[in-house]
């Protein structure tokens, strides 16, 4: 029985014990929240707006601590945690953000330990200052949640805060960071896009946090000097360091080198300089290291190669980083990604170099003067999966052990000096790399056999000849231009597949491509951008072509093809660029063209079209490049065209999409051959910054519309070799972009307004031919110009002409004023070195005929052959007159 009681007093002890591990294991298992707390977050949803609905678990007859974001106590039903955060983060993440306000009601939370609100949009709003009262708190990000204004001091209340993340929002600013240093037990700090110029002392503040691991400044327009009043850093547990895209402008300071717990670094997008410091290799436990985009210069430290454990170097984009590559980051055994594009690096890249790197997975060399120089039976120890190597010398052969790796994904090797023939390996292999960018090399080959399976191939600015590739669905973009393709097109565009093709951009230009356009392009739904300019197609454009309803830029330019231009492109909705130059079209142009409001771009140009030009063309408000000279069009120039906002307004790019397509490391360009200051050049890389306009021979009439006159971001206006009258508006001087402008051989009359020479950037200047009068304008940038841009305009007169206008004669024969005679003696001295020069050269001339005979028998005969010549011209001249006379 004694044995007995202690176990009867006992029991309860364990029931009760037994009850308490239940509870914790088993969460909600009391079933209520505190009502308190449920009507406080009643009130917060109130507050909020929720176009998702993501909060309708949360209703009055439901237990708080079951409803969705909130995580209570398992033992008191208190609410410690709200996860708000946007749990959507793909494209359409926008259509589940919360908005609105946030109520104090959250203040009724006392046990709140966790609150997230990031991705989501509270308009600009500030971030409440009643969260600084919420003195639980541990854990607070409202990253990317649209909050806006001054960061609220009372943050600095938060002394148990260990996380804090306001990065990424909507202008938010720090005008002092006194009360940051508050936070003594913080380990993540992110500060990402928020301002931080206002505050000097940043520096100082951020140090006084011992417990600091995480360190997130970038964008924050830093621009103070880093070295700081503290020549050291109390960072003594920083792992992670990012200061990127911001605006530092000096030499890394030295205390940086004593963060010795370092793991991740990003120094990227400022304005380093000077040399990196081989200090560097002191930071042995470095992962990251980010240095791209600075002004660093010099040679890469080869203390890099002690980092043992570096993953990540990206030196990149510091185009005076100079020598070779250092043969030391052949020891980093651990190196997934190595990048030195866009720097000066010079030198040959060998087996030493990659001793150790197993890991590798990047290697990214593009634009150096770096050479490849391997033996052809390497194996590498690496897989890798992006090789970029653009503007390297890895020719002229092809690398043979480029075989050997079995992952890579992007093989960037365009300008890389290969002259070479396709390996009969090569296709094969290269039928599961994703992207193939092969162009401006000296490759050649036949691929009338290949099947290309890859999504974006660019082989432009080869030699490869032969019948064109085949292609699978699974193409996206398909870059052959510049090549020596030749036979028909059609098989290419007549072959069915099994599958719907995803071919978005096809460029096969400047090829020697013949036959017609085959009826076939309903197999082709997804194309965008078609470029087939510069071959010998011939035939009408085929009706099909209507039913690419996606397609953005139609080029079929320099080409042989004729007939109208059909109906059925006018279901091309999006089309944004049409140049059909250089062909035989005929007939008017078509109505539906001018009505595409959605055209930047129509390019016309040597044709035969015919018949007015529509009106409508001045609803076309996103215009930049109307060119339809050479044709056979007739009438006037609509008088709207200031309407044409594009031309009318700034250097807008909007629309860019019709001219660039972007995809993964690779940007498809529109480019467009234009006549702009009296010669064709290619435009491309600005094409969407240009802005012209061309109606040059034609047969057009009436007066030059003073409207267009109002077009203030033209670039390059021409009217000439037409039947034009009128007068030249004055309002031509508000033109300030204007770089060329011909209106030659017209009927043009009046005077040169003088506004012209406000024309700063003008340096094509063609008026010849017209029946200008009067006084050509004075002006610096007027005077540039020689006479033949003037030339033609018999009632003109002034410099550069040789004519006089009325009233200079008599300043030139104007009596010599007291003022002038002030400067005789430079006079006399002007006509002094005027005489003495004559002498010298006459001598010069006449001594040496003297004392050669030689050369005075071959200069006298040659006076003679010359009087001869004059002799018979006059002759000639007099017996035509006598005849006319005689008539």
């Amino acid at each position: 029985m004694r044995n007995s009681r202690p176990m009867i007093l006992m029991f309860p002890l364990i029931c009760f014990l037994s009850s308490i591990i239940l509870i914790l294991c088993e969460p909600n298992t009391m079933g209520v929240c505190n009502e308190k707390e449920k009507h406080a977050l009643l009130i917060f949803k109130q507050a909020l707006s929720d176009p998702a609905n993501r909060l309708s678990s949360w209703f009055m007859d439901e237990d708080c601590c079951r409803w969705e974001a909130v995580r209570c106590n398992n033992v008191t039903g208190r609410v410690v945690e709200l996860q708000l955060g946007n749990p959507y983060v793909d494209s359409n993440y926008t259509n589940f953000m919360l908005g609105g306000e946030i109520s104090p009601a959250l203040l009724e939370l006392e046990f709140l330990s966790y609150l997230d609100l990031s991705l989501n949009g509270f308009g600009g709003r500030p971030i409440p200052s009643f969260l600084g009262s919420m003195g639980r708190l541990r854990y607070l990000d409202l990253s990317s949640a649209g909050f806006g204004g001054v960061v609220p001091h009372q943050l600095g209340n938060l002394s148990t805060l260990h996380h804090l993340d306001l990065g990424y929002n909507s202008g938010l600013y720090v005008e002092n960071l006194d009360w940051i240093s508050h936070l003594s037990f913080l380990k993540y700090l992110g500060l990402g896009r928020v301002d931080l110029h206002r505050e000097v002392h940043w520096l100082e503040s951020m140090s006084m946090i011992p417990s600091l691991s995480e360190l997130i400044l970038s964008g924050c327009k830093l621009d103070r000097n880093m070295a700081s009043s503290l020549g050291y850093a109390n960072f003594t547990s920083l792992t992670v360091l990012y200061l990127s895209k911001n605006h530092f402008d000096q030499e890394i300071p030295n205390w940086l080198f004593n963060l010795t717990t370092l793991v991740a670094l990003d120094l990227s997008n400022n304005q380093f300089k000077g040399q990196i410091s081989e200090s560097f290799g002191q930071l042995k436990y470095l992962e990251s290291l980010y240095l791209h985009w600075n002004s660093f210069h010099g040679p890469i430290p080869t203390s890099i190669g002690n980092l043992s454990s570096l993953r990540y170097l990206v030196l990149g984009r510091n185009p005076l980083i100079n020598g070779a590559l250092p043969t030391s980051l052949g020891l980093l055994s651990n190196l997934e990604y190595l990048g030195a594009g866009g720097t000066s690096l010079i030198g040959n890249i060998s087996e030493v170099h990659f001793t150790t790197l197993s890991k590798l997975k990047v290697l990214a060399i593009y634009e150096t003067s770096l050479s490849f120089h391997l033996n052809s039976n390497w194996t590498p120890p690496f897989q890798l999966e992006h090789l970029e190597a653009n503007s390297c010398k890895m020719g002229p052969k092809f690398l043979a052990w480029l075989k050997t790796q079995k992952s890579l994904s992007h093989l960037l090797l365009s300008s890389s000096g290969i002259v070479d023939t396709t390996p009969n390996w090569f296709w094969k292999w290269a039928s599961s790399i994703q992207q193939i960018h092969l162009s401006d090399n000296q490759i050649s080959g036949e691929l009338s056999q290949v099947v290309l399976n890859n999504t974006i191939i660019n082989l432009s600015s080869n030699r490869f000849s032969g019948q064109l590739p085949l292609q699978s669905s699974n193409v996206v973009v398909l870059n052959i231009a510049n090549n020596s393709f030749s036979e028909q097109i059609s098989p290419l565009i007549c072959r069915k597949m099994n599958e719907r093709s995803k071919l978005e951009v096809l460029d096969i230009s400047n090829n020697a491509l013949s036959g017609e356009l085959s009826d076939c392009w309903m197999h082709w739904p997804s194309l965008t951008h078609i470029n087939l300019g510069s071959n010998n197609l011939s035939g009408e454009i085929p009706n099909s072509m209507g039913s690419l309803v996606a397609l953005k830029a139609l080029s079929l330019h320099n080409n042989s093809l004729y007939g109208d231009i059909p109906s059925s492109l006018q279901n091309c909705k999006v089309l944004g660029l049409i140049n059909l130059s250089d062909n035989n079209f005929s007939g008017i142009i078509p109505r539906w063209i001018v009505e595409r409001t959605s055209l930047i771009i129509i390019h016309l140009r040597s044709n035969k079209f015919m018949g007015d030009i529509p009106p409508q063309i001045c609803q076309l408000s996103f215009l930049r490049v109307l060119d339809l000279a050479n044709n056979s069009l007739s009438g006037t120039i609509p008088k709207c065209l200031n309407n044409i906002s594009a031309m009318a307004g700034g250097r807008s790019r909007g629309h860019n999409d019709v001219l660039i397509a972007y995809y993964d490391y690779e940007s498809y360009m529109e480019s467009l051959i234009l006549n702009i200051k009296g010669r064709d050049s290619k435009y491309k890389k600005i094409l969407p910054y240009v802005r012209m306009i061309d109606l040059s021979s034609n047969n057009l009439s009436g007066s030059i519309p003073f409207e267009i006159f109002s077009l203030l971001g033209l670039q390059s206006l021409n009217l000439s070799h037409n039947h034009l009258t009128g007068m030249i508006s004055i309002e031509i001087g508000g033109m300030e972009y204007l770089e060329s402008l011909d209106l030659s051989k017209n009927n043009i009359s009046g005077e040169i307004p003088q506004t012209i020479a406000n024309l700063t950037f003008l340096g094509v200047l063609n008026l010849s031919y017209n029946n200008l009068s009067g006084r050509i304008p004075s002006g610096t940038q007027i005077q540039t110009f020689s006479l033949l841009s003037f030339f033609g305009n018999a009632e003109l007169c002034g410099a550069p002409l040789p004519k006089n206008c009325l009233g200079d004669e008599e300043d030139t024969q104007r009596p010599t004023g007291e003022g002038e005679n002030k400067e005789y003696p430079e006079i006399v001295w002007f006509y002094i070195g005027m005489g003495s020069g004559f002498f010298v050269g006459l001598w010069g001339v006449c001594g040496c005929l003297f004392f050669n005979k030689a050369w005075r028998h071959t200069y006298y005969q040659y006076l003679d052959d010359i009087k001869d010549l004059a002799y018979v011209a006059i002759a000639i001249k007099l017996k035509w007159l006598h005849q006319k006379l005689g008539k």
